[in-house]
This record gives C-alpha cells, sequence and structure tokens, in this order.
C-alpha cells in the first residue's frame, strides 16, 4: 500500500509517523515520571504523618496505655485518602487501631493478615520501616523506639484515588497537547511537501514525456538555485551526452565493428522475426554456422591485423555468395552465422557449398603487399520448419555439424537434418 503512494505523500506520512512516534515516546516518558513522581510523593506523605504518629505513640506504648494508643490514631479521619491504620507492640499484638467508614470488616482483616508480619519481621531486622506502593492502595510501617529500643510499629494504610485522579489529568493535558501539536505539524508538513516535491515531479513527467516519445533535444527549465538547480542542470547535460551519443550506441547495439555485419544479438533477433514469419507462412528456415579453420595460426604467424584483415575479406565474400534474402552475421571470434529464410536442406547446403568454395578460392593480400594467404572455412548447415521454439535445437545442431566437418578434416559442409525442398 505505502509503495503505491507517490512521493509527495509518502513525505507527508513518513513526517507524521515520525511526529507521532516521537510524541508518543515523549509522552510516555513524561507519564512515567510523573507516575514516579507522584508515587514518591504520596509515599513520602504518607511517611512523614507515621512518622508524626509513631513520635506521638512512644509514650503509649512505653507505658502501655492503650486508650491513648487509640486516640492517638482517631486525627487520620482528617485524610480522607487514609483507609486504615494501627499500632502494634514489639509482640504483634495490636494495641489501637483507625480505619474509615467505607471499609469492610473483610478488608481490615486481609491488611492485618498481610501486614501485621511484614512488620514483625521489619522489627526482627531492626526496625528500618517499609513502604510499597500497590495498584489499588499503598502503605508505611514506622518502627517505633523508646531509648534505643524497638517497642512497636505504626502501620498507615491509604488508597491511591489520589495518585490516579492526577495521573488522569496529565493523560488528558498531555493528550490534547499532543493532538494539537500532530495537527499542526501535519499541515506545516503538507505545505512543505509541495514546495520539496513539485521540482521532483516536474522533472519526474519529463523524464516520462522523454520515455514516451524519445525526444532527446528537450530543455528542462528551473527558476531554483539551490541544490534542484544542479540536478535540473545535470539533467539536461545527460539529455545533450545521450543525443550525441544515440546513433553511435544504436549501431553498437546491432552492428559489429569490425567487419560492419549484424552482430550477435542482433542476428539473433533477426532469426527470430524470419522463423516467425516462416511459421505463418509455413515455410522452411535454414541455418549456416561458419568458422574459419586454424584462425589462431594467422594471427600467430601473422599477427592480429592480419587475422582483421582476413575475417573483413571472409565478411565480404559471405555478403556476395548469399541470396538477396539471406542474412549474415558474425556470431564472435572467427564464427559467422547464415539465416537463410524459406530454404530446405539442399538451399541452405548449396549456399554453404558456394561460400566454401570461394573462401578457399581467394588470396588475402596482406599490408605489406608481398604476402598472400589462403585459408578454407568449415560450415555447418541444418535446415527444418521454420518454429521459434525450434530455434535452439537448430542452432545447437547445426554447432554439431560444423564440429563434425571440422573432425572430418575442415575445408567442408556438415549436414545436421534434412528438410524437403517447398
Amino acid at each position: 500500500m505505502f509503495d503505491k503512494l507517490s512521493i509527495r505523500y509518502k513525505l507527508v506520512v513518513l513526517l507524521s509517523l515520525s511526529l507521532g512516534l516521537g510524541l508518543l515516546v515523549s509522552a510516555l516518558v513524561a507519564l512515567y515520571s510523573t507516575w514516579v513522581a507522584e508515587r514518591q510523593s504520596s509515599l513520602r506523605a504518607l511517611h512523614q504523618i507515621a512518622a508524626i504518629t509513631s513520635e506521638n505513640m512512644r509514650a503509649a506504648l512505653a507505658f502501655e496505655d492503650r486508650q491513648s494508643a487509640a486516640k492517638l490514631l482517631s486525627p487520620l479521619h482528617t485524610d480522607a485518602h487514609i483507609l486504615y491504620a494501627w499500632v502494634q507492640d514489639a509482640s504483634g499484638q495490636v494495641w489501637g487501631q483507625y480505619y474509615a467508614p467505607q471499609v469492610m470488616p473483610t478488608q481490615i482483616a486481609d491488611w492485618t493478615a498481610e501486614l501485621a508480619p511484614l512488620a514483625q519481621r521489619d522489627a526482627a531486622a531492626g526496625g528500618q520501616g517499609l513502604q510499597q506502593m500497590r495498584s489499588q492502595w499503598h502503605y508505611v510501617i514506622h518502627p517505633v523506639a523508646f531509648e534505643g529500643q524497638h517497642i512497636g510499629a505504626v502501620v498507615i494504610l491509604a488508597d491511591n484515588t489520589a495518585v490516579y485522579a492526577k495521573m488522569w489529568r496529565f493523560i488528558a493535558l498531555q493528550g490534547g497537547a499532543s493532538v494539537v501539536i500532530f495537527m499542526a505539524v501535519l499541515l506545516l508538513a503538507w505545505w512543505l511537501q509541495r514546495i520539496f516535491t513539485r521540482p521532483i515531479l516536474d522533472l519526474l513527467a519529463a523524464m516520462r514525456t522523454i520515455a514516451r516519445t524519445k525526444d532527446y533535444a528537450m530543455v528542462l527549465n528551473t527558476h531554483h538555485t539551490d541544490e534542484f538547480s544542479g540536478l535540473y542542470a545535470g539533467f539536461n547535460a545527460m539529455l545533450q551526452e545521450i543525443r550525441a551519443r544515440d546513433e553511435q550506441l544504436s549501431r553498437l547495439a546491432t552492428t559489429d565493428a569490425l567487419t560492419g555485419l549484424a552482430n550477435r544479438g542482433h542476428i539473433l533477433h533477426v532469426l527470430h522475426d524470419v522463423a516467425l514469419r516462416g511459421q505463418r507462412q509455413g515455410t522452411c528456415l535454414g541455418m549456416v554456422l561458419l568458422d574459419i579453420d586454424h584462425f589462431k595460426r594467422v594471427n600467430d604467424s601473422h599477427g592480429h591485423p592480419a587475422g582483421d584483415l582476413v575475417l573483413r575479406e571472409v565478411a565480404g565474400i559471405l555478403q556476395a555468395h548469399l541470396r538477396p534474402y539471406d542474412r549474415l552475421g558474425r556470431f564472435g571470434g572467427e564464427e559467422f552465422f547464415i539465416v537463410c529464410d524459406g530454404a530446405g536442406e539442399d538451399a541452405t547446403a548449396e549456399v554453404a557449398e558456394r561460400i566454401r568454395a570461394a573462401v578457399a578460392n581467394h588470396g588475402f593480400c596482406l599490408a605489406d603487399g608481398q604476402t598472400t594467404l589462403h585459408v578454407t572455412v568449415s560450415l555447418g548447415v541444418w535446415a527444418g520448419p521454420a518454429d521459434p521454439q525450434t530455434l535452439g535445437a537448430g542452432m545447437e545442431a547445426a554447432d554439431r555439424a560444423l564440429y563434425q566437418a571440422k573432425q572430418g578434416g575442415r575445408d567442408r559442409v556438415g549436414r545436421a537434418s534434412a528438410c524437403d525442398q517447398l
């Protein structure tokens, strides 16, 4: 889906996603930091209350005054978030307690059963005190000491409604601010992408027009003075270079530079076209694969210029002895390929034999004007019904026939198969 969007929409989407991710990460970091701060603040406030209560509770526990212990807890009702509080002596016996009106007896029993053993263990460990935040409530256990001895503990438990209320207010504020920022930056991104993408889209449109019309004389103009100006200048320079090299590349794509014949790629393309036409007309197709015998000796004995001369003159002999509608190309190295349109085996072999004799009777006069070379060629012939699907097999058969001609002594024509004359 994303790949189908235009570059301007991709830019807006990427900017929006980047902004959204940044806002989300910053909001989560701020939310976590606020939660930690509020948690610490709530525990610290409860700890201060427990510390004051513990200080006041020393005399009551020291003199075993249960009535005073209970009275010292009663002021906790002024804090609506405190749910339950009690004081116990060093042995764990409860001397006084306070609980909010909405607290159920079962809750009191559960809290006491859970926190009283913690107070006992804290007392056994030296009375350092404990505090913890749970999902619905938090508590503080504060030791009571008298003259350096641990004589009991104060346990206070409060709900988390105040903490959650502050967190929800923060989330609403943070969320609203994030939405406003996101919409503002989204509008800005939409405006900016039009500035940045317009030159690219114009360039893309020009490229499509050139690709469709092949009009490399087009020149793109721009009013930009930034990097886009260099991009347009480079594009125009590229078009100019393409115009200068287009004809040359066209020739190189289809022509062998040394002989002027069709190159391997072009002659194979011609072969395919001839086969398609012959298939529609129901005619035969002949192929001749030719190789100059002992060509390496020519290069080794007389140099590569002599070899090039032989290749050019062989190409001329081939052109002179083909039928007007036969096609010729250089296959590579010292190999040539002939497409005999509408020819059966006998007609194709006749063309090959005529070429073989002409080359054998030709004298190749070298550049020094004193040396004349004589070379021969071996040829492999295949002919069969014109069919693009069998071209590969036909070429392989012609290649095998050429190999047999070389194995049989060279300077001869090898046949691969037969096709009746039409």
